[in-house]
């Protein structure tokens, strides 16, 4: 496996997993949600459900800009990439 293919894979893992964490959040708002007792409660999820999910698409949003980074880069930056993924 070449290093290109080696920093894509570790990459896109990490999207797969914020995407995951995404769906997760979500879910458990639902469930949140049902269970809530009035409206407050309800406005506080949402709140709450919003500033999370809004932090996670952030980070899938670095993780593929660094992907487009890594198509485009040389080894030595490659490298940084990868190390970076694989010590997060």
């Amino acid at each position: 496996m070449s290093l290109l293919d080696s920093v894509s894979d570790a990459i896109k893992t990490k999207i797969n997993e914020l995407d995951k964490q995404v769906e997760a959040e979500q879910a458990e708002a639902r469930r949140k949600m049902a269970e809530a007792e009035n409206e407050q409660a309800r406005a506080d999820i949402q709140s709450e459900v919003k500033k999370n999910v809004e932090q996670l698409q952030s980070q899938m949003a670095d993780a593929k800009q660094q992907l487009d980074e890594a198509m485009a880069a040389g080894e030595d930056r490659l490298k940084e990439i990868r190390d970076s993924f694989t010590t997060s």
